[in-house]
């Protein structure tokens, strides 16, 4: 399909729109990171009158588990939304709402962390968590495969090859999202660890990907 042209204030226009998406981004993202150190557990002198600097492992060691992988997932969404956003040249209305979908979904995460955290790992806020984590991934992966077939959003630098490679680059997280979703019927503590499926979702997809592109540089030669 050929994109209609655009007329250089058009131009101007969605290019002012992507540093303004990417200044809203970067404050959300960094508002997520500092909010969720905020959910461990307050150092506080007990009335032994003796300071335990480990009161963040002793006093509820799932929490500390659950901030460890609510941290590293924000930070890996938040390097993704940068080497995605980094190879666009402007944005328009659907990438903008796909964009900010994602946003608001990691907002309903950080409120699912908290409700985690008020109901003792309740069945709900476990759930919760997989499933705003997934969506907030497949928004962010729909908005860079919508802006990637648009020659007037992406960078003329980015070949097909590479477009295609950060897509599958950006699929483990949400992939492995859905798939605890069914360990948060069964307890907080397998929960957890159903999320190292992330580096098995990172390698199979890997080797996914270059094994198909062997098979069709082959049958091209």
């Amino acid at each position: 399909m050929v994109n209609k042209e655009k007329t250089q204030a058009q131009v101007e226009r969605d290019a002012s729109q992507l540093r303004r998406l990417h200044t809203l981004m970067d404050v959300v993202f960094g508002v997520l990171l500092i909010r969720i150190f905020t959910f461990l557990p307050h150092p506080t002198k007990p009335e032994s009158g003796v300071f335990d600097p480990l009161v963040i492992f002793t006093e509820g060691g799932e929490n500390f588990i659950m901030f460890i992988i609510g941290f590293i997932l924000i930070t890996i969404y938040w390097i993704q939304s940068n080497k995605t956003s980094g190879n666009l040249v402007a944005t328009d209305g659907k990438h903008t709402l796909l964009s900010i979908l994602q946003l608001l979904f990691l907002l309903l995460y950080l409120y699912s962390v908290r409700l985690d955290m008020e109901t003792q790992s309740d069945v709900l806020a476990l759930f919760m968590q997989s499933v705003s984590l997934a969506l907030a991934g497949f928004a962010g992966v729909a908005a860079w495969v919508y802006a990637s077939k648009r020659a007037d959003l992406v960078s003329e630098a980015v070949s097909p090859q590479e477009a295609n490679e950060l897509k599958i680059s950006i699929l483990a997280e949400p992939l492995a999202a859905v798939f605890t979703i069914p360990f948060a019927f069964i307890g907080p503590g397998i929960w957890n660890l159903s999320w190292l499926s992330v580096i098995v979702f990172g390698i199979f997809l890997k080797r996914r990907h270059k094994k198909k592109f062997e098979t069709n540089s082959s049958t091209n030669n």
